[in-house]
């Protein structure tokens, strides 16, 4: 004759009805390490390895090469600066949109100061992508917008200097679309040089020192622009 404790009993009543008791959610004590066992947590998901940025494809220098080449409309090159250390060239292009009603990013190009954007890293805008005037540097007849390269520094270049990576990169910038375009040296220009009505890009920018870091063939090798040059990606011709 099998006798049942009433813990046994309970448990096979339950069984007979069809539903065991649920497992007990109090965690047990080791009798060896006088604590409970550590719980059982699910390890964290691996990282993702980043994704490249997308370069542009039709030229011998992606990313700052456009798809459909290079238009023979430019004629000068215009700096500015954005007179903020935080801008990013996501903001600037929403602001450029939302609060001034433009298309998209007014300049062509974007180097950033390590702050929001990478020091010295070339952002590349999507009208130098298109071949497209800028929204940049306003005059009466509009020639700077239609025929000049807008290319911008972030910072407030009133407060301090821009960074060497970012004169490294502007040198090496301003090198390749001269090359590329024909502009000379003599028509690279600031917007505050061109209107006389700003100080952009700021009293501590050196044009002089701007053009002597200007030479024939100066430019990025194709792994370093690769790496760094990234395209909107909202246009649909990159892939």
């Amino acid at each position: 004759m099998v006798l049942l404790s009433w813990a046994g009993l309970a448990g096979l009543t339950a069984a007979l009805a069809g539903c065991m008791p649920e497992k007990s959610t109090i965690a047990q004590v080791d009798p060896y390490l006088g604590q409970r066992p550590p719980e059982s947590r699910p390890l964290p998901p691996r990282e993702q390895p980043p994704i490249a940025p997308p370069v542009a494809r039709g030229g011998s220098k992606p990313g700052w090469m456009p798809p459909g080449g290079i238009s023979n409309r430019w004629k000068c090159v215009v700096v500015h600066h954005s007179a903020n250390d935080k801008s990013t060239p996501e903001g600037m292009r929403s602001w450029h949109m939302k609060g001034r009603g433009w298309d998209e990013l007014g300049y062509h190009f974007v180097i950033g100061n390590g702050i929001g954007y990478g020091d010295g890293v070339v952002y590349v805008g999507a009208r130098w992508a298109q071949q497209k005037h800028g929204a940049h540097c306003k005059t009466d007849n509009n020639f700077y917008n239609d025929h000049g390269i807008g290319i911008c520094l972030i910072g407030n270049l009133d407060a301090h200097p821009p960074t060497p990576k970012q004169m490294e990169a502007l040198g090496r910038l301003v090198s390749y679309l001269c090359d590329k375009t024909g502009v000379p040296a003599s028509k690279v220009y600031t917007h505050g040089g061109v209107t006389n009505k700003t100080a952009c890009p700021g009293r501590y920018f050196s044009l002089a020192g701007l053009k002597r870091l200007i030479a024939p063939g100066r430019t990025a090798d194709a792994t370093e622009l690769a790496s760094e040059d990234v395209f909107e990606t909202d246009l649909g011709i990159i892939p």
